[in-house]
């Protein structure tokens, strides 16, 4: 195994890769990205950040640029099967990232390497810093949140019991939450929570380790849990999921709140799957009903291959005719972002097209694709540009604009992919589909079952 000593320490290089990333994730990446009470993490005092992790390297790198303003730089410990080949190894270290070997990869004797890996974050701790875990120990692959491991309680434990108990260690959870798991110009929020110290705990630590970690690590998965959206039954996950579609809306407008900012239907989302889970208790035969209805709706909508947002809008020919002339507009620049961005937009897809698991997917078209392919390509029709006008600032220029038609390029296939399913649905309207007319009915009684459920 590599060393992982002064893991802390940066180079020139480290921190030059940092900011070139930090910018494409926050402004290009994502079209918003929220970091939610930053003025909670502690500064200049050691940190044990613990989240949720729904997407792979994403949710990372929105951790690691929330502490964008502190100054420190964050260790992360993950799964050590993505250490296997000794290059990625090396490149995983050089990023600040440590293994965290699990039995079901290594078997029980390979455990043993945790120890160091253990001791290494705890020394990071001891010298004021960051280590970042997600405690789930593998990723989700919708709004769960699923068990902690207690390998971040035994990091925090070791680096108290190193400086004779006599520093304090902040435990701060965060959650991240997305609009969308999968593509480009997404939105992200990263919500930091409030930290809290773990002392009381250590006499119980001093004498039964184990308990005093498990009772460290419910503590921190309640409060992690407290800032995300949590849909506990993975069973009725798309009938509460459908659920918060229709109504996170109308909940925010009766309550006069933006629906255009982000951290709002995030809360509202939170608030109705709550009030759903407690209608359960209180009223299972309508909270039957409701689910029912709520599945019977969602099938509908893949059958008719349209989205829950198309039936916010009312249905107006005129309106309809605008937007399929503002579609017809923003061809011309589909085909020029095309033109400019196709090549390393579909570099990486043909890596993730061997990758099963989905949830990998955005980590793979952010690392190919921000770190080589974009890059690459961008200096290529730069130096192309720059020899064709034998003038310096006309490539320059050009090679300015490049990012900005990779967005519009983005923004563009969305407003033609809506204009499809608006289409879709005016047909639908126009032949009195049966399917259509009853999805209607099916979410009006939703609408005014919530209503009842979740009054102003």
């Amino acid at each position: 195994m590599i060393s992982f000593e002064n893991i802390s320490k940066t180079n020139i290089h480290y921190r030059i890769l940092y900011h070139y990333v930090n910018f494409v994730h926050n402004f290009i990446y994502y079209s918003r990205y929220y970091v939610l009470h930053k003025e909670r993490i502690p500064r200049g005092e050691p940190i044990v950040a613990v989240s949720n992790h729904q997407n792979g390297l994403t949710d990372a790198l929105g951790v690691l640029f929330s502490f964008g303003r502190d100054g420190r730089y964050v260790v992360f410990i993950a799964r050590a099967d993505i250490f296997r080949y000794k290059i990625a190894a090396i490149l995983l270290r050089w990023l600040k990232i440590m293994p965290a070997f699990r039995s079901v990869d290594v078997g029980k004797e390979g455990l043993e390497d945790n120890a160091e890996i253990f001791a290494q974050s705890a020394k990071v701790l001891v010298d004021n810093g960051v280590v970042c875990l997600f405690p789930e120990a593998g990723h989700e692959d919708c709004h769960h949140l699923g068990t902690f491991k207690k390998g971040f309680a035994r990091i925090a434990f070791k680096a108290a019991e190193m400086t004779n108990y006599e520093k304090r260690i902040h435990i701060l959870p965060m959650s991240n939450h997305y609009s969308d798991y999968f593509g480009v110009q997404n939105k992200l929020i990263i919500t930091v929570g409030e930290p809290f110290t773990f002392e009381d705990l250590y006499e119980t630590y001093q004498q039964h380790p184990q308990r005093a970690q498990k009772i460290l690590t419910d503590r921190a998965r309640e409060k992690v849990k407290a800032l995300m959206l949590d849909i506990e039954d993975k069973s009725l996950y798309e009938e509460y999921n459908i659920l918060r579609t229709i109504y996170d809306w109308n909940y925010l407008r009766k309550r006069g709140k933006s629906v255009r900012y982000f951290p709002n239907i995030l809360q509202a989302d939170k608030e109705i799957v709550a009030s759903v889970s407690l209608l359960r208790e209180q009223n299972p035969s309508c909270y039957d009903k409701l689910l029912k209805t709520a599945k019977e709706y969602s099938l509908l909508l893949d059958k008719l291959y349209l989205h829950d947002w198309i039936f916010r809008q009312k249905l107006s020919f005129g309106t309809f005719l605008l937007r399929f002339l503002l579609a017809l507009l923003v061809i011309p620049f589909i085909v020029y972002g095309f033109i400019l961005n196709a090549i390393p937009f579909n570099t990486s897809t043909l890596v993730t097209r061997r990758i099963k698991d989905q949830m990998l997917h955005s980590s793979f078209h952010f690392v190919i694709g921000v770190l080589f392919a974009f890059p690459i390509w961008y200096m290529a029709l730069f130096i192309t540009a720059w020899c064709v006008t034998c003038k310096l600032w006309m490539a320059l220029l050009f090679l300015v604009t490049l990012p900005v038609s990779l967005v519009i390029y983005i923004h563009s296939k969305i407003i033609v992919g809506k204009q499809f399913n608006r289409f879709r649905r005016f047909r639908f309207w126009f032949r009195g589909d049966r399917f259509y007319l009853r999805a209607i009915e099916l979410r009006k009684e939703i609408v005014g079952m919530l209503d009842e459920l979740l009054p102003v």
